[in-house]
């Protein structure tokens, strides 16, 4: 259990401290053998500010965050990390992931490779099976959208995308 966070005012904007929510990201990750992209995309929080609280920024941790993030992290509990691999849910809106995957230019082994699964799982998946783990359904999103990041930063000539997945 986390501890009450302490606010600090800044400007208009009320911020907590990071700390206790860095343990709460990094117990959930240990909990559910997770990636902080995976508990990002959980959470509803971009993996970027994720990989942040992590791992902090130019050798720096965060020492703050906002109330929203504090409170997207908190409200994930080690039992339903626990639980993605085993709840099984309608296929449709992972098959509409991967699909946005293909069209994009990812094929089943890359596609395997960054959701950790066995290439048979994608291609049953395709083919139109009726339900998948949500684990897979949340890392098919989250491959999406970082995908999705990459390509709008590069088309705003922001440099390398590797920093926006």
């Amino acid at each position: 259990m986390v501890a009450p966070a302490k606010q600090v005012e800044v400007g208009d904007h009320h911020w907590v401290d990071a700390r206790p929510f860095r343990a709460q990201l990094c117990y959930l990750m240990a909990s559910g053998s997770l990636s902080v992209e995976d508990i990002a995309a959980i959470a509803g929080i971009s993996a970027r500010l994720a990989r942040r609280l992590l791992h902090g920024r130019d050798g720096r941790q965060l020492r703050r965050i906002s109330p929203d993030t504090a409170r997207r992290l908190i409200q994930i509990s080690d039992q339903q990390v626990q639980a993605l691999r085993r709840i099984m849910v309608p296929a449709a809106p992972a098959r509409l992931q991967l699909r946005r995957l293909y069209r994009t230019g990812w094929d089943d082994l890359a596609i395997a490779e960054r959701v950790s699964v066995a290439i048979p799982e994608l291609v049953e998946l395709a083919s139109g099976t009726d339900a998948c783990s949500l684990l897979l359904t949340v890392r098919l999103s989250a491959a999406a959208r970082a995908e999705d990041n990459i390509r709008f930063r590069n088309r705003l000539g922001c440099g390398s995308g590797e920093a926006a997945a």
